[in-house]
């Protein structure tokens, strides 16, 4: 049974709310990396870069940790990502920090890429994860695997404006 976490009105309005904090956190920069970690970031990272200022220079890292509701192993294909970000800051857009183990691996692959500064832009963080988004728009209950947005179940549910949750407790989780 699918039920309503959040519409897609009020994710329009965070993803600007987000949106705007980014244009603060970068005014004045030539330029910034945007890495979006696909597939389930790649409706939020579409609205949001529209809204933002500076130029982007766009990567994009496969990464998965579910299979269905269950967790299993985190791959990240890093040979997507340049061999060095010369220095620049990177914004990274993710779909939802869970246990923080898809934005900590990110996070050292780019640091050993000569990232600047890193920061982590995400559409959701779980209850109590020890992850770190520097923006988030919304808190996602422990316990409830969510559906739409761009975030899936085995490959459905992604066309979904708004976020739902399937009423099904995960295992902890690993983005």
């Amino acid at each position: 049974m699918m039920t309503s976490l959040y519409s897609a009105s009020a994710i329009q309005e965070r993803v600007k709310d987000i949106a705007e904090d980014i244009n603060k956190e970068f005014a004045g920069q030539d330029s910034i990396h945007a890495v979006v970690t696909l597939n389930g970031a790649f409706i939020f990272a579409a609205d949001l870069i529209r809204q933002l200022n500076v130029p982007l220079v766009m990567h994009f890292a496969g990464a998965t940790s579910y299979f269905g509701t269950n967790q299993k192993d985190l791959r990240i294909n890093a040979d997507a990502l340049p061999p060095s970000f010369g220095g620049k800051p990177v914004l990274l857009i993710e779909d939802i920090v869970d246990s923080g183990n898809t934005i900590g691996m990110l996070r050292q692959i780019m640091a050993d890429r000569s990232a600047g500064t890193i920061r982590v832009a995400s559409l959701l963080k779980r209850q109590s994860s020890s992850g770190v988004a520097d923006f988030y728009g919304f808190t996602v209950p422990q316990g409830l695997f969510v559906i739409g947005y761009g975030m899936d179940i085995d490959g459905r549910y992604r066309e979904l404006p708004e976020i739902q949750t399937l009423g099904t407790a995960t295992s902890s989780g690993s983005c």
